[in-house]
């Protein structure tokens, strides 16, 4: 039997003020996620200030096939720009490799509905995803982006844009791909 490490992250900025917002957009889907797989809780670290769900606290182990996965869930409570020395602690720790890292994040370059899974992909101007990839000294790694789309008008800032809540149509859009989102998170965690 193989025993192997993952490590699923998702990026956004802590704080009641930025919960439903585009950047946070991935929040509610880790979290539904872990729920329906019946994963368990995400217990904070003290010390480090993440909150996390991991094989030393509460322990669990995927049995997919012959393969015995053990799968790291990270919440940086960083804001998301400074995300990356967190993701380099855990991989530092677990010695998970860059290719068993996914990173789940808006994307302003993806429209409407539109939710793709990506592996070793340009950073696209993602503060999140460059901070990363600073830490851990690679960009290769997988991601999962979640639509957020650019605003159309009136032109906006894209800072303030993605910092703006959801509308509940988009909300019920990002419920209606969830099983998507779902898939993508278990194949990659059967790779």
């Amino acid at each position: 039997m193989i025993n192997l490490m993952k490590l699923i992250v998702g990026l956004w900025n802590p704080g009641d003020k930025y919960l439903n917002t585009r950047h946070n957009i991935w929040f509610v889907t880790i979290d539904q996620f872990v729920k329906s797989n019946q994963i368990g809780d995400f217990s904070y670290d003290n010390k480090y200030g993440w909150e996390i769900i991991s094989p030393l606290n509460p322990p669990f182990e995927w049995g997919l096939s012959s393969v015995s996965e053990k799968v790291v869930f990270l919440k940086p409570m960083e804001y998301m720009n400074k995300s990356g020395a967190a993701v380099q602690k855990i991989m530092n720790f677990y010695k998970i490799e860059a290719n068993d890292l996914l990173v789940i994040h808006d994307d302003i370059d993806l429209a409407t509905g539109v939710v793709k899974m990506k592996e070793w992909w340009w950073l696209a101007g993602h503060n999140g995803l460059k901070d990363i990839a600073e830490k851990i000294w690679t960009k290769d790694f997988s991601r999962i982006r979640i639509w957020v789309d650019r605003p159309s008008y009136p032109p906006q800032d894209v800072a303030d844009y993605v910092l703006w809540n959801l509308k509940k149509d988009e909300i019920d859009t990002i419920q209606d791909r969830y099983l998507d989102i779902d898939r993508m998170v278990l194949e990659f965690i059967s790779i």
